[in-house]
């Protein structure tokens, strides 16, 4: 699947996030993803990114920096690259998965030799008969884009998820996304 755009978007009445994917040849994937669902994968994520980014950029650092750095730097080249201009082209042809978006339940993260990102989304419902899945592959540019998308739609969300860049945490620090949450409120 050879992926043309990314659109990430917050939908309140759902409390979820929509992820659009349309390729080139005009086909269109739905997936809803839960606030479960990004605390858990955005860490593997952000794993992946720095060690697929270190083994590409590995002859190319014999200045002593960290994978985190090289990471940070990388993102850094892929945004400022990126289109965050054009808008979606949100006119399907073809809708492989139907009209519903295909509610994230499960997600595996296979970072590949080449230094992209392979990710198999998978919708399991309790008595449902049919499992829901596909699978797309980033490759780094895409990765850290989409990255940056999730990131960006948080911002509208009110889930008290901070995710931490890879530059802010030191290299043996945990990636979990809620040390730095917001403490919780309370009504008396």
């Amino acid at each position: 699947m050879d992926i043309h755009q990314l659109q990430v978007s917050y939908q309140m009445e759902q409390d979820r996030l929509l992820v659009r994917l349309n390729t080139h040849s005009g086909e269109e994937l739905r997936l809803w993803l839960t606030r479960r669902m990004i605390k858990n994968l955005f860490p593997h994520m952000i794993r992946a990114s720095i060690e697929t980014d270190a083994a590409s950029m590995q002859l190319t650092s014999h200045d002593g920096a960290d994978s985190r750095a090289l990471s940070q730097f990388r993102k850094q080249e892929s945004l400022q690259q990126a289109d965050f201009q054009t808008a979606f082209k949100g006119e399907a042809s073809v809708l492989p998965m139907g009209t519903e978006p295909l509610l994230v339940t499960t997600v595996h993260v296979t970072p590949l030799e080449s230094g992209a990102l392979r990710l198999a989304f998978e919708e399991n419902m309790p008595g449902s008969t049919t499992n829901r899945r596909c699978e797309v592959i980033l490759a780094p540019p895409l990765l850290h884009g989409f990255m940056h998308l999730l990131e960006t739609a948080l911002k509208h969300t009110d889930w008290g998820l901070t995710l931490a860049e890879p530059s802010e945490a030191p290299d043996n620090a945990s990636l979990d996304p809620l040390a730095t949450a917001l403490p919780p409120k309370y009504l008396n």
